[in-house]
């Protein structure tokens, strides 16, 4: 049976309040003041999510270039002032800091959520998609881990900003980025060995996708008749995801719907295998402790700061709904 890509996971982006800028008392020494008022404020908008990710991140990466290209910080003019935003997760927690080192960590996390929604958006029907869904999963890890770093120098923050949530959503969008490295794997007709060792690699939704690693590595060692072993890599996955559908309650639904598929695809496997083993080969069946590590492949790597902030049209053009700025 052939199964559609399970779906991705995105991260939502940070909302922030609306902030006081003035010429006069924050950004007197910038040439383009009423630009950088302008494109904050475009910025905090109250529903982000409705706007599409592309857009967004045009929006955003305008606002971030422009604070870089002011040389005060604002900060240091006015005790008063102070950016606050939300957390991206549990939006009922804020934290305002006058910090423009905390505006900046910010936007870049809301730059690689703009990223996980525009991987998640696309098609992976086609290896086009599937390369371009790969490379939006990087940029969006270098920037949750931009975001740990920028964060070291700073006394709080809100959760989804401290570093153990920037490592943890690293390594989610690597995971899937890994993922389509898979997919490519697949969709290009390489050896179940192979695509053994690329899903081995992916961390997170580690039991659908040790599943899948044993379920391909079992299609090998049918090949190579080596049918005891393949029996015991069967049953070691299907445990694998009987264990996580039991304990994923919440979890997407589309996400438990493929691994039923998988499930009842290892299932079919596991039912021929035996039955040939009885009739045929009579191989015995080793303990599933005894069974060795699956090889793994790394294919992804964070994209680096330099690779996230890059105009994303030619000739250093920003552009939003057809305006260029």
């Amino acid at each position: 049976m052939s199964r559609p890509p399970p779906p991705m996971l995105c991260v939502p982006e940070k909302k922030t309040a609306a902030a006081e800028l003035f010429r006069d008392r924050h950004f007197f020494g910038a040439t383009t003041f009423s630009d950088i008022r302008d494109a904050r404020a475009a910025v905090a908008v109250p529903n982000p999510q409705a706007q599409p990710p592309a857009s967004r991140r045009a929006l955003i990466l305008r606002y971030h270039r422009l604070l870089f290209s002011a040389r005060d910080d604002p900060c240091a003019f006015d005790e008063n002032l102070s950016f606050t935003w939300h957390d991206a997760f549990r939006a009922h927690l804020k934290h305002a800091a006058a910090s423009l080192r905390f505006e900046k960590a910010a936007l870049v996390f809301n730059i690689g959520a703009a990223a996980s929604r525009i991987a998640a958006a696309h098609s992976r029907v086609t290896e086009e998609g599937v390369r371009a869904a790969c490379w939006e999963f990087q940029r969006a890890a270098g920037a949750f881990r931009a975001v740990g770093e920028m964060m070291e120098e700073e006394a709080a923050t809100t959760v989804d900003m401290s570093s153990q949530a920037s490592a943890m959503l690293e390594r989610l969008m690597l995971a899937q980025a890994q993922e389509c490295c898979f997919e490519r794997a697949l969709a290009g007709g390489k050896s179940p060995a192979v695509c053994s060792k690329v899903a081995r690699q992916v961390q997170l939704k580690a039991a659908l996708f040790n599943a899948e690693a044993c379920y391909r590595h079992a299609i090998d060692l049918h090949e190579k008749t080596k049918i005891g072993e393949e029996v015991a890599r069967l049953q070691v996955g299907i445990n694998a995801i009987v264990d996580t559908k039991r304990t994923a309650r919440g979890a997407p639904g589309p996400l438990y719907d493929y691994a039923s598929i998988l499930e009842q695809d290892m299932n079919k496997s596991l039912e021929t295998a035996k039955k040939e083993n009885s009739r045929v080969y009579l191989f015995r069946i080793p303990a599933a402790a005894s069974l060795a590590s699956l090889p793994a492949a790394s294919l992804v790597r964070s994209a680096s700061l330099s690779e996230i902030l890059e105009a994303i049209v030619a000739a250093k053009f920003w552009r939003v709904d057809n305006v260029y700025y």
